[in-house]
């Protein structure tokens, strides 16, 4: 079996996430002992516990928000080069996405980018078929995280199949019978699937019990965030759990 390519999906920094305990740097190092080839940064966006606070400018709160991705792409950067890495298959990669949540349902965003951000400060405020639409429209991917979890601060549990593009059906913060019921809502709807850690600080790698690591392994290398959308819509990836 030839080489395989492990990537993070789900991840909290404390510059973005209200709730998270690292910053985007301290994720770097953490990732690479454990065998990964990335990652993706997807903090709490305005739907939900973002870390940044609201009453800024749009302009400032875009840039607040994205310094934990930021940071991860500039500590991964230097590792990259200082052990003449880049533009080889063991360039470790770090890629932007967020965590958008509507009255407790939380999605996963890849494919808007900061720059799409800036100049669109209604998705502060869209509605999910809204977002859905905006996702399409700049060929994105919109994945429901967690879509059976149910927690004490939650009313009640949402799904939308004919809005979303696939599911989360691994999450390291879930219960297995969250995860086992997500599986089933995927393979109902034949939706494309991914697994991520959901992970809020790098204090989970070092504890005594661990925590349950999830994550998309491939076959290759991925190239850039749009790859990594492709991949997905047309189910190249092994999910971690």
């Amino acid at each position: 079996m030839g080489k395989k390519y492990k990537y993070e999906t789900h991840l909290h920094t404390q510059e973005g996430s209200a709730c998270a305990r690292s910053s985007g740097a301290d994720y770097i190092e953490p990732y690479i002992q454990i065998g990964y080839s990335g990652l993706f940064v997807t903090d709490h966006f305005w739907g939900g516990n973002t870390a940044v606070d609201r009453s800024l400018p749009w302009d400032i709160w875009v840039e607040n928000f994205c310094k934990g991705y930021e940071a991860a792409f500039s500590a991964s950067e230097e590792y990259n080069i200082k052990n003449n890495l880049k533009g080889t298959e063991k360039e470790f990669k770090v890629f932007f996405g967020f965590e958008q949540s509507f009255q407790g349902d939380d999605y996963l965003i890849y494919g808007l980018s900061k720059q799409w951000l800036l100049e669109n400060p209604q998705v502060a405020n869209m509605t999910h078929r809204e977002l859905f639409k905006a996702v399409n429209k700049q060929k994105g991917v919109m994945i429901q995280a967690h879509p059976f979890r149910f927690r004490q601060y939650m009313q009640a549990m949402h799904q939308h199949p004919l809005e979303v593009h696939g599911i989360e059906v691994y999450n390291g913060g879930n219960k297995p019978i969250e995860n086992q019921m997500a599986e089933l809502y995927a393979q109902a709807f034949d939706f494309p699937v991914t697994s991520g850690s959901d992970i809020h600080g790098t204090g989970t790698f070092f504890k005594k019990e661990g925590m349950p690591i999830g994550g998309v392994c491939f076959d290759e290398p991925l190239k850039s965030i749009e790859d990594y959308v492709n991949r997905i819509k047309n189910r190249k990836g092994i999910i971690i759990k």
